[in-house]
């Protein structure tokens, strides 16, 4: 069986997990939910900008991060090594599939509002990630009713030419603080 660089299998797998969220995938968001646009919002796994460009036209004040510089003029640094203070509204990103858990213990922890994270419909699957979530704030999980396009590398379209096609379901998970709930699934 051929390894597909869009499933994150075999060796092909983007260095440093650069699967860039398209940009109508957080259009959709900021369409189906209710956020104070006058917060602030860090963008921790900024890549590109694909998602910190969306967030500008919305959020009065956006501040973006990544573990590597690409000549975006964002800061670079290692999100889960950081060791400051800062708070924010809303910590809204795309993480590392294989850390996300992290990223959200970590997000928690520098919001004072909520955290937003787009991730694969399988983190809901495990018996650890089950009582974590279950524990957790988590309020919404956003179903996408139509696949959502990946960008690996940060590229709209593959080598030849097409735009990538992706396999994988997503949804965009949501954290507010404060809540004590049952989650609720929303389809987008």
């Amino acid at each position: 069986m051929k390894a597909n660089n869009l499933t994150g299998f075999g060796n092909n797998r983007v260095e440093n997990d650069f699967y860039a969220t398209d940009p109508k995938s957080v259009e959709q968001l900021l369409n189906n939910h209710e956020f104070d646009y006058n917060g602030t919002v860090w963008e921790p796994c900024a890549g590109a900008g694909h998602i910190t460009n969306v967030l500008k036209e919305s959020f009065k004040s956006v501040y973006s991060s990544d573990l590597v510089d690409r000549d975006q003029g964002f800061d670079c640094f290692d999100f889960l090594k950081y060791k400051g203070s800062d708070k924010f509204d809303y910590i809204i990103t795309n993480p590392p599939f294989k850390n996300a858990k992290e990223f959200i213990e970590k997000s928690l922890l520098h919001t004072n509002k909520g955290v937003a994270m787009f991730l694969k419909i399988q983190f809901l699957e495990g018996l650890g990630r089950k009582e974590f979530l279950q524990k957790s704030c988590l309020k919404y999980v956003y179903v996408f009713s139509k696949r959502q396009c990946i960008f690996t590398n940060g590229k709209e379209f593959d080598e030849n030419g097409k735009r990538r096609a992706n396999t994988m379901c997503f949804a965009w998970f949501l954290w507010e603080h404060g809540y004590e709930g049952e989650t609720m699934v929303k389809w987008i």
